[in-house]
């Protein structure tokens, strides 16, 4: 199929990536933040957030079905979530990391996760909301979906680039402790605007909330069952869950490693803009990669390349940044190479439990694609710090040679290797090729043509 979406669609689809500037700040840096400015002691942390991410998961699992059901205002089912949630969302991303140092334990510790929790949950909402948008504007061609979501992933190698910056904003800003609001402010501003363009997109295109009660609907058990039944979708499920656990042990302490390893934490900045220069640069040439290699392969050999890098990582980096920023810059040619196919898998997935047995389970699918990513979350973050607490930090110590090979392993090899289990259960368990899941598309297009009643 040729692309048949104009560029501005195409463009402005992509302008999604302006979300993850808006949430950058507290996404990469909140337990600093949490830690550093509030001083809440990082088993405290841990646990607050641990409970938040539950609940964050939860919701991910009702997502579809909320929006399927929840009718607010006068749009489509999708577009509605972005319209409205953008507003809520950008209350939440200041709430986050406001500066409440000088309240009680108990007032920080609430401000924070419950901002927290309605951020990450509303973002259920609205990502799902997102692929429902896109799904209505770029229509039944496949074509316009990947490009709408490769010039996504390349849009947001542009925001990895300005938010490498983060590290030396919140440190040299003459705000203080004030440094984070301040900077999360700057950076949320243009996502109310993106969201509302890419909602303005789907006006007569997105349908409305089915009121149906015997149509179709989407429940966590319909979602329960359609991984339990469909041993590809549990693959990739699997798969994608374990990856995600190894990327928040990761990113739950790899700022330490500036503040404590290096002693430098604006040295983060150079780090980040170094790994953003690289991504922009593997974004415009691993995408092809992957579509050689095909969907499956390409999971396999960026997990592999990631958790590899992040091992030599932990032998290596101690000695020098220099050396972190190298490794780094590695991992990010294999995440390149996966990360525009990551929802295809699902949804291929789908297309095969259709063509096995009857069973459309297709409208689910995408949604499939979230719950792994807040599994990881929550189990991945919570070990980190839980595994960073177990060194022996507490904040603003002098760490020693012991410690500092303690952290290395718990916060680079231990993912590392679980990023290797992760390319294992991809490479042995999930067997759909790109040539079969075509396959499986077509037949199951000429099927439902065929069963059609005529107009």
């Amino acid at each position: 199929m040729e692309v048949t979406s104009s560029k501005k669609e195409i463009w402005t689809m992509g302008s999604y990536s302006l979300l993850t500037l808006a949430i950058m700040v507290g996404f990469m840096y909140l337990n600093t933040f949490a830690t550093e400015v509030l001083l809440i002691p990082a088993a405290t942390l841990a646990a607050a957030l641990g409970i938040a991410k539950t609940i964050d998961f939860i919701v991910s699992l009702f997502a579809g079905a909320i929006i399927e059901k929840v009718k607010i205002g006068n749009k489509g089912k999708n577009q509605t979530w972005l319209y409205y949630g953008r507003w809520v969302l950008a209350v939440m991303i200041l709430l986050e990391v406001c500066n409440t140092s000088t309240a009680p334990m108990v007032v920080r510790v609430a401000v924070l996760s419950v901002s927290y929790t309605i951020l990450n949950c509303l973002m259920n909402l609205i990502q799902t909301g997102y692929y429902g948008v896109l799904a209505a504007v770029a229509g039944a061609n496949m074509a316009n979906r990947n490009a709408m979501s490769i010039n996504m992933t390349r849009q947001s190698t542009v925001i990895t680039l300005i938010c490498s910056f983060i590290p030396t904003l919140v440190t040299v800003l003459p705000f203080g402790s004030w440094n984070y609001f301040v900077v999360a402010l700057v950076f949320m501003i243009p996502m109310p605007w993106a969201l509302g363009r890419i909602s303005a997109l789907a006006d007569g295109k997105d349908p409305q909330v089915n009121k149906d009660a015997s149509g179709p609907t989407i429940t966590v058990g319909d979602m329960i069952g359609t991984i339990v039944k469909n041993p590809q979708m549990l693959a990739a499920f699997v798969a994608f869950t374990v990856m995600y656990v190894a990327t928040y042990m990761y990113q739950s302490n790899y700022t330490y490693y500036f503040i404590y390893v290096v002693g430098d934490f604006t040295k983060l900045t150079v780090a980040s803009l170094v790994a953003a220069v690289v991504g922009f640069v593997a974004a415009m040439i691993m995408p092809s990669v992957g579509a050689k290699l095909g969907k499956k392969n390409s999971c396999v050999f960026g997990f592999a390349t990631f958790g590899i890098g992040l091992i030599i990582l932990s032998f290596i980096a101690a000695k020098s940044w220099i050396l972190y920023i190298i490794c780094m810059a590695i991992t990010a040619f294999g995440t390149y190479t996966y990360m525009p196919y990551m929802v295809l898998i699902f949804l291929d997935a789908g297309e095969y439990y259709l063509w096995k047995t009857g069973k459309d389970t297709r409208a689910i699918a995408a949604g499939l694609a979230s719950p792994p990513m807040k599994i990881g979350m929550a189990l991945g973050g919570t070990i980190g710090l839980m595994l960073l607490s177990s060194t022996g930090y507490v904040a603003g110590f002098t760490p020693d040679a012991n410690w500092v090979n303690s952290f290395m392993r718990v916060t680079f090899m231990l993912p590392g290797i679980v990023f290797i289990v992760a390319a294992a259960i991809m490479a042995i368990f999930y067997r759909i090729t790109d040539a079969e899941a075509a396959k499986y598309a077509k037949e199951n297009a000429e099927r439902m043509m065929a069963n059609m009643p005529p107009q």
